[in-house]
């Protein structure tokens, strides 16, 4: 009898040991101390060429833009067209290009065409119909404070962000004119100076053209790839934003097949990395630029502090996040090594059901 008890209570003093074993909370290991950021790897050709692999959905959802660190920001390349990009008022910088040998080079013309496309007035262009014209600022700067509520934790952020995007950058060119065939001059003369950003435009302008009347019939002609290859080799940050939207846009006749087995490239998660690898190459991508200032205004998207994480964060799904991490690869490589054969622009017919976006 008294055997039998002893078993019993053996037993269920293994059950019981047995429970505890399962049920029990994992041990929590200390985390490290923390140490010194480590120094960013050496960008040579052969990491640069590397494909990355595949972010994970998790990786892809644990990504905070307010951290700060996620990203470490890329020295914005200092030329006339960042010059240009974060200018205030852009009188002082026509009037420096018009009156010395720098509005002679390349980039000289091409900001010089850029500021007088944005802001002279262009006497012999069909006027806009006064319904379609923007309202005023006044009016719009009431109608957005309007819809803001008191307690919108963002609401400062906002504010400022609306007033940047808003500022009219023209003062001082309400007598500026000129022909639209001076216009288009000033657009051809900074093409035949070699700037890859005005090439990289007179083809979308081009395109544009061929859509006027039909906006399914423009695609790109043999001659035009090469171009938008050319300017993109260049490393110009902002010739890879103008040529890549180019790149990334789908077309009847056309698509673009990424990778040894030529898959169908998804034209936003495309665009988007090219807009990122324009950051890496010094376009400006930080808090003043100008997609992150409107997002912020408008959508109230504000906890980005550079483009390249707005995109990650708010601009793409997992999927696309992991699309745009292969696509960089195979762009760095294009760049770096100037061997295109992994992005082929493949003539035919485009797949039933195949994404596309349309120049802008």
């Amino acid at each position: 009898m008294s055997s039998r008890f002893l078993i019993i209570a053996a037993a269920f003093v293994i059950f019981v040991a047995g429970a505890w074993m399962a049920l029990k909370p994992p041990e929590l290991h200390e985390l490290p101390a923390p140490t010194a950021a480590a120094a960013p790897a050496p960008t040579s050709a052969a990491a640069l060429g590397a494909m990355p692999g595949k972010l994970d959905a998790s990786s892809v959802l644990a990504i905070d833009p307010r951290t700060p660190g996620k990203r470490p920001p890329v020295p914005v390349r200092q030329t006339l067209t960042s010059e240009y990009l974060a200018a205030k008022q852009y009188r002082a910088l026509y009037d420096r290009l018009k009156s010395s040998p720098e509005g002679t080079t390349a980039e000289g013309a091409y900001v010089l065409y850029e500021i007088a496309n944005r802001c002279a007035v262009i006497t012999d262009r069909p006027r806009r119909n006064a319904a379609a014209a923007p309202k005023p600022l006044e009016q719009r700067r009431d109608e957005f404070l309007a819809s803001l509520q008191p307690t919108d934790p963002l609401r400062d952020k906002r504010v400022a962000a609306f007033e940047e995007v808003n500022t009219n950058k023209c003062l001082g060119f309400e007598n500026t004119t000129m022909t639209q065939a001076d216009l288009n001059k000033m657009l051809a003369d900074a093409v035949s100076l070699g700037d890859p950003k005005a090439r990289a435009l007179a083809i979308e302008q081009e395109i544009a053209a061929a859509r006027r009347n039909r906006w399914d019939s423009g695609t790109l002609s043999e001659t035009q790839i090469d171009g938008l290859r050319q300017a993109i080799g260049t490393k110009d940050p902002a010739a890879m934003v103008l040529a890549g939207r180019l790149l990334s846009t789908g077309y009847n006749d056309l698509t673009m097949r990424v990778g040894p087995n030529g898959q169908v490239a998804e034209p936003r998660a495309m665009y988007n990395a090219w807009q990122i690898l324009a950051c890496d190459y010094g376009y400006p991508c930080g808090e003043t630029n100008d997609r992150l200032l409107q997002a912020c205004a408008y959508q109230a998207h504000c906890d980005a502090s550079s483009l390249p994480d707005y995109l990650h964060y708010y601009g793409s799904s997992p999927h696309d996040s992991q699309l745009i991490a292969q696509y960089q690869g195979v762009l760095r490589t294009a760049i770096e090594t100037g061997d295109w054969s992994q992005l082929n622009l493949v003539r035919g017919p485009r797949p039933p059901g195949a994404p596309r976006i349309l120049p802008r």
